[in-house]
């Protein structure tokens, strides 16, 4: 996809755009947390209907940070927060690595963002199950290599856990 025009955004739009950011990490974080049963004692999954609720969460919210990383992902707008607009970028660009959140793009985007009926295939095939914990590890990576492209004043607006 052709990077998309932008207009660069200022620092008002930009801090209001870094709380919705922060907003699908902790609901990334939160989710795998509860995915994983470390938020009952002892820990144990979840019953089958909050085990999936809390895997859509996770994806739901790995997909939308994906997307603000690497837009050449996803179709966007200039409605979309980008990473790049936070480096005042004149055009959409990468700032993670899309070849790492390349492998299941195609799968999460059906399995996921769409009803379809590619669905029965995936689950048939046993491609269905998500290494949530891998997944989890490259968003946080990418997302600390984002972080550290910031000035110091835009750093500032993200979760301390991301900083060098």
């Amino acid at each position: 996809m052709a990077p998309k025009k932008s207009r660069i955004r200022n620092n008002a739009e930009l801090r209001g755009a870094a709380q919705h950011v922060k907003y699908e990490i902790a609901m990334l974080v939160f989710s795998a947390e509860h995915l994983h049963g470390e938020h009952s004692s002892p820990p144990t999954l979840p019953p089958e209907d909050l085990r999936n609720m809390a895997l859509e969460s996770f994806l739901l919210h790995f997909r939308n940070l994906r997307a603000s990383l690497c837009p050449s992902l996803q179709n966007t707008t200039d409605d979309d927060v980008c990473a790049s607009d936070f480096l005042d970028e004149p055009v959409e660009k990468d700032l993670g690595n899309a070849d790492r959140f390349a492998v299941d793009k195609v799968r999460l985007d059906r399995m996921l963002a769409h009803l379809s009926y590619s669905r029965d295939q995936y689950i048939e095939t046993g491609e269905h199950m998500w290494h949530t914990s891998e997944m989890l590890i490259t968003m946080i990576e990418e997302l600390r290599g984002f972080v550290d492209l910031l000035s110091k004043e835009r750093r500032a607006w993200f979760p301390e856990e991301l900083k060098a």
